[in-house]
C-alpha cells in the first residue's frame, strides 16, 4: 500500500544510512524484499558502512533474501561470483561477515557462488582467520577443502604475520590446532614479534596447545623480539613450570633453555623470582642454576625477588648461602635488594633481609633505605628500619637530604610524624632548605598541619637559613604558599580560659610570637648582612593578598596592640608638629589682606601719595605665627634630611616627600620678611602656594586614620583616573577652544586662543554662559557665524556635558566600587605600612618598652574611656578598637528562647479552647 504512493522514496535511507532492501535482508523478510525490487529499490546502495544488502544477508543468515539479492544482480548483469565478492569500506567481503556469524550453512552458500578465501580486510586477516580465531574447527576444514587457489593457505599470515596456527595458539583451540599441525601448518613460524606459536601459546597460558607443539616437536630455543624463549614465559604464568608434562622437563634443550638470557640479560630464574613461583624457582635452582648470576642492569634473582616483595622465594635463595655478598651486592645504580624492597615497601622482605644480614647503605645517589621507604611513605617498612638502626634517620644523600625531606616532598604526612617522633635531625640541604620548605614549596598542606602539631615545631620553624634567597622564614614561605596552614597555627595562638563564655572573667590570651621576629634581631650589627624587616609576617600577607589571614583575630589583635603602643602616639605628634606650621600659616592668611606687604613689626599700608605707614595693629600676633611657621619649616627641612639618609633610594620615589620641600620652602618664603624685605607679590605667591600645599598635605596626614582614610583613597584613586583620561581632556579643549576662537573672537572670552581654551575649559565644568555668549550677541546680530556657532555649541554640548561627563562618573563609580570591595585590604595594608615605616623609626629601647609577645582580651568587659574619647576614636581612630566577640552559643541560647515561648503561647492558646 505504502509503495503505491507516489510520494515514497524506495531508497529512502534511515537510521546508518540503512535502506529499506538492507532492513529487510537483516530480518530476512524475502516477500518484502522482493516487493521493494519489483518497486525499483536498488540493491547495490549501501549504508553509511559501505556494507551492501548482500552483506548484510551473510551476516544476517538471510539465506532466501540473499538468493533473492543474487538472482536479482544475475539479471542485471552482475555474475553471482562478482557479487558474492563485493567489499565494504572495511574491505570486508560477504564471507567474512558469515564467518564472524559463525553460520555453517550460509558460509557453505558463499563458498558455493563463488566466495574466495583469500582476500583480506583492512585488518590484513582473510576469512579463515577469523574461523580460527574463532576455534570453529568445522569452518576452517570446509574453507580448506573449499579452496582451489595457489597460495599455501593454511600458512598464510595476516597483518601481524600470524597464521591460523598462532591464532589458535592465543585462545587454546588446540583441537584445531591439532587438525591444522595434521594438514601441514608450520610450528615454528614466527609472526612480526618474533613469536612462533609456541611462545604465543606460553604467554597467553593456553597449556594445551604448549603440550601439543612440544610434543609435536615445536623448536624451543626460539626467542621473540625482546629475547626471551618459551621458558621466559612459561614461569612467567601461575604455577609456571607445574604446567608442564614432567617428561617435558626432561628434555635436554629445555634444560639448555634455564642459563639462556633475553635482551636485558635476564634469565628464567629472574623471570621466576619476579613472578615468585616458588615450585618454578625450586625447579630451576634443582638444574644448578647460579643465583650469582647479573642481568644487564647488574640485578641479580635475589634484586627483582626483593623488588616485588616475593617474601617465599628470597626465603628459598637465602636458604644456601654461606656469606652476606648476595646480600649486599648493588645494581648498575648502587641499589642492593634492602634498598628495592624498602623502596616498594615490602616491610617483612626488608625485615627479613635484615636478619640476614643486609648492611645499611647508600646507592649511588646516596640514599639509603630509609631514603627509599621516606619517598614512598612506607611508615610499617620505615618502622623496621628505624627499629634496626635508629642512628640512620640522619644519613645524608648527595644534596644534603635527609628521609625528612623525601617524606615532606611527596606529601607523606605519617612517614614525616614517624621520623619526627624518632627524634630525627632537622637539617638544611645544599639548597639551605629544610624538610618544612620542601613540604611548603609542594604544598604538601597534610604534612605542614602535621609539622604544626608535633611537638617539635618550634624546632622545626627556627632552621632556616637568613641568606637564602629560595628558602626564607617557614612563617612568610607558609602564607605565601599555604594559608590554610597560617590560619591553623594562628587558631593555635589563641588560648581561650576555662571561665564560661558569658562570664565576665572570661578573656582570650592572643600569642603574638608567629607574627614578630625577636627585637634583639632587628639591630643590625656589623657583622651582619641581613636585615630584619619589621612585621615580616603581616607585610607578607598584604604582598599575598591573604585578606583572610589579616582578618584573622589575632592579627588584629597585634595591629591594635601596635597601635595603642606607639602608633598612635607617634602619629598625633607627626599631626602635631605638622600644625604648628598648618595653624599659624592660615592665621597670617586670614588676618592679612592679600597683597599687604608685612613684615615682624605689622602691616604696611600704602597711602593716596605713595607713603607707607606701619599699622602695628595684631604685630605681637603676627611675629609670633610668622616664627612659628619659620621654625616648623626648618624642623621639617631636618626631618626629611634625615629621611633621605635613612631611606636613600627610595626616599625620591615618593611624591608626597615633593609636597613636603614645597610646603617648606614656599613657607620660608613667605614669611622672609622676619631678616629681609622682599617684593610683596613674590611674598603672597609664595604664600598661596604654601596654604595650598599645606592643606592639601594635611589630606595625606589624615589618611593614615581609617575612617578618613578610606575616602582620601577613593580621592586618589578618582583622581588617577581622571588623569588617564587627560589625553581624550587635551584634544577636545584643543578641538572646541580653537574653533570657540574663530567664531566667537568679537567677545572678550575667546579674544585670543589662550583664553578661549580656558574659558572652554569653564564650559566643560557647566559654565557654558548661553545667554552671554551666544543668545545675545544673535539678538544683535553681533554673531559672524550663526549656524555654525549654535552647531558647534550643540556638538560641545553633546560630546562634553553629557558624554564625557558622564564616562568620567562611570569610570569613577566603577573605581569607588572598586576601592570598598577591597576596602579591608587596603585598609589593613595601610596600617601594616604605618607600622613597620615607624618601627624603622623608632629605637630599638623605646620597642622593647612598649612591645608585647601576647595581650589578654576579656571581651565581656567594657572599655574605658569618656564620650570625648569615643567621639575621637570615631572620627580618626583605627576601627581596630576591641568589640565584643560574639558569644558561639548565643544564637542557639536565643532560638531555644524563642521555641520556649511559643510553647507556653500555644498552651494558653489550648486552654482557651472550650472541650466537648
Amino acid at each position: 500500500v505504502l509503495l503505491e504512493h507516489r510520494t515514497i522514496d524506495v531508497n529512502l535511507e534511515g537510521e546508518n544510512g540503512n535502506t529499506a532492501v538492507i532492513i529487510a535482508c537483516t530480518t530476512n523478510n524475502s516477500e518484502a524484499l522482493q516487493i521493494l525490487l519489483k518497486k525499483g529499490a536498488k540493491p547495490c546502495k549501501s549504508n553509511k558502512w559501505g556494507c551492501f544488502p548482500i552483506h548484510q544477508a551473510a551476516f544476517s543468515g538471510s539465506k532466501e533474501c540473499m538468493e533473492i539479492i543474487l538472482r536479482f544482480g544475475e539479471e542485471h548483469g552482475y555474475s553471482r561470483q562478482l557479487h558474492i565478492n563485493f567489499m565494504n569500506n572495511g574491505k570486508a567481503t560477504p564471507l567474512h561477515l558469515a564467518v564472524q556469524n559463525g553460520d555453517l550453512e550460509m558460509i557453505k552458500m558463499c563458498l558455493d557462488n563463488g566466495a574466495q578465501i583469500d582476500p583480506v580486510e583492512k585488518g590484513r586477516c582473510t576469512a579463515i582467520h577469523f574461523a580460527a580465531t574463532q576455534g570453529a574447527t568445522e569452518i576452517v576444514k570446509l574453507m580448506i577443502s573449499s579452496y582451489s587457489g595457489s597460495v599455501d593457505i593454511v600458512n598464510t599470515t595476516d597483518g601481524c604475520h600470524e597464521t591460523m596456527l598462532h591464532r589458535a595458539s592465543l585462545f587454546d583451540h588446540h583441537e584445531l590446532a591439532d587438525y591444522l599441525i595434521s594438514v601441514g601448518a608450520d610450528i615454528n613460524k614466527i609472526d612480526s614479534e618474533g613469536r612462533s606459536p609456541l611462545i604465543l601459546a606460553t604467554a597467553s597460558a593456553s597449556w594445551n596447545i604448549v603440550n601439543l607443539l612440544l610434543s609435536k616437536g615445536a623448536q624451543v630455543d626460539i626467542k621473540d623480539n625482546f629475547g626471551r624463549n618459551f621458558l621466559h614465559l612459561t614461569v612467567q604464568q601461575p604455577y609456571g613450570l607445574k604446567n608442564l608434562r614432567p617428561e617435558f622437563m626432561q628434555m635436554q634443550q629445555i634444560k639448555e633453555l634455564v642459563m639462556d638470557e633475553d635482551n636485558d640479560g635476564c634469565t628464567p630464574l629472574h623471570y621466576a623470582c619476579r613472578q615468585g613461583g616458588p615450585g618454578s624457582v625450586n625447579n630451576l635452582l634443582g638444574f644448578n642454576v647460579s643465583i650469582h648470576s647479573k642481568s644487564k642492569d647488574k640485578k641479580s634473582p635475589l634484586h627483582f625477588a626483593a623488588s616485588y616483595g616475593r617474601i617465599n622465594t628470597c626465603q628459598r635463595l637465602l636458604q644456601d648461602i654461606s656469606d652476606t655478598r648476595l646480600l649486599n651486592e648493588g645494581d648498575l645504580h648502587g641499589m642492593t635488594p634492602l634498598h628495592l624492597a624498602a623502596k616498594n615497601g615490602h616491610d617483612k622482605v626488608v625485615q627479613l633481609l635484615l636478619k640476614k644480614g643486609a648492611l645499611f647503605l647508600s646507592d649511588h645517589n646516596g640514599w639509603t633505605a630509609l631514603h627509599h621507604a621516606s619517598m614512598g611513605g612506607y611508615t610499617q617498612t620505615m618502622k623496621v628500619i628505624l627499629d634496626t638502626n635508629l642512628k640512620c634517620t640522619d644519613r645524608l644523600d648527595e644534596d644534603g637530604n635527609t628521609a625528612l625531606h623525601f617524606a615532606a616532598r611527596e606529601g607523606h604526612a605519617k612517614a614525616v610524624a614517624l621520623l619526627l617522633s624518632h627524634n630525627a635531625d632537622i637539617v638544611l640541604n645544599k639548597q639551605q632548605a629544610s624538610f618544612l620548605h620542601l613540604a611548603l614549596h609542594n604544598k604538601r598542606k597534610e604534612v605542614v598541619l602535621t609539622i604544626i602539631r608535633s611537638k617539635r615545631w618550634d624546632e622545626c620553624l627556627k632552621i632556616f637559613s637568613h641568606n637564602s634567597p629560595g628558602n626564607k622564614c617557614p612563617i612568610t614561605e607558609m602564607i605565601e604558599y599555604l594559608p590554610e596552614c597560617m590560619k591553623v597555627l594562628l587558631d593555635f595562638c589563641m588560648l581561650h580560659s576555662t571561665e564560661d563564655k558569658s562570664c565576665r572573667d572570661y578573656y582570650i590570651e592572643y600569642n603574638f610570637k608567629y607574627l614578630q621576629c625577636p627585637l634583639e634581631f632587628t639591630k643590625k650589627t656589623p657583622t651582619q648582612d641581613v636585615i630584619y624587616e619589621p612585621l615580616t609576617a603581616l607585610n607578607a600577607m598584604v604582598q599575598n593578598n591573604r585578606i583572610e589571614l589579616l582578618n584573622h583575630p589575632v592579627c588584629k589583635e597585634y595591629l591594635l596592640m601596635k597601635w595603642l603602643a606607639y602608633g598612635f602616639r607617634a602619629h598625633m605628634m607627626n599631626l602635631g608638629s605638622y600644625c604648628l606650621g598648618l595653624i599659624p600659616m592660615t592665621i597670617l592668611v586670614v588676618n592679612i589682606k592679600p597683597g599687604m606687604a608685612f613684615n615682624s613689626t605689622g602691616i604696611i599700608n600704602e597711602t593716596s601719595d605713595h607713603s607707607e605707614i606701619l599699622d602695628t595693629t595684631n604685630s605681637y600676633l603676627i611675629k609670633t605665627c610668622m616664627i612659628l611657621v619659620f621654625l616648623s619649616s626648618i624642623f621639617g627641612y631636618c626631618k626629611e634630611a634625615g629621611q633621605i639618609f635613612q631611606q636613600k633610594r627610595n626616599y625620591f620615589m615618593d611624591i608626597s616627600n615633593v609636597l613636603e620641600w614645597i610646603i617648606y620652602t614656599t613657607g620660608i618664603i613667605f614669611v622672609l620678611p622676619l631678616f629681609v624685605e622682599i617684593p610683596a607679590h613674590l611674598q603672597w605667591q609664595c604664600g598661596a602656594i604654601a596654604v595650598y600645599f599645606y592643606w592639601m598635605n594635611f589630606l595625606l596626614y589624615l589618611q593614615r586614620f581609617e575612617n578618613c582614610g578610606i575616602f582620601i583613597v577613593m580621592l586618589e584613586v578618582i583622581l588617577k583616573t581622571l588623569l588617564r583620561s587627560t589625553v581624550v581632556f587635551i584634544f577636545l579643549l584643543l578641538a572646541f577652544g580653537l574653533s570657540f576662537y574663530i567664531l566667537l573672537n568679537l567677545q572678550d572670552p575667546f579674544s585670543s586662543p589662550l583664553l578661549s581654551i580656558i574659558q572652554t575649559f569653564s564650559m566643560m565644568l557647566g559654565d557654558i554662559n548661553y545667554r552671554e555668549s551666544f543668545l545675545e550677541p544673535y539678538l544683535r546680530n553681533e554673531l559672524a557665524h550663526p549656524v555654525l556657532s549654535f552647531a558647534q555649541l550643540v556638538s560641545f554640548t553633546i560630546f562634553v556635558p553629557i558624554v564625557l561627563m558622564n564616562l568620567l562618573i562611570g569610570l569613577a563609580v566603577g573605581d569607588i566600587a572598586e576601592v570598598q570591595k577591597h576596602a579591608s585590604l587596603k585598609r589593613i595594608a595601610m596600617q601594616v605600612e604605618l607600622h613597620t615605616s615607624l618601627e624603622k623609626k623608632l629605637p630599638l629601647w623605646f620597642l622593647r618598652k612598649v612591645d608585647q609577645k601576647s595581650t589578654i582580651v576579656y571581651p565581656n568587659k567594657p572599655r574605658s574611656g569618656g564620650m570625648l574619647f569615643h567621639i575621637f576614636c570615631f572620627l580618626f581612630c583605627t576601627g581596630e578598637i576591641r568589640q565584643e566577640i560574639p558569644n558561639a552559643d548565643k544564637s542557639l541560647e536565643m532560638e531555644i528562647l524563642k521555641q520556649k515561648y511559643r510553647k507556653t503561647t500555644c498552651a494558653f492558646v489550648l486552654t482557651l479552647i472550650p472541650v466537648g
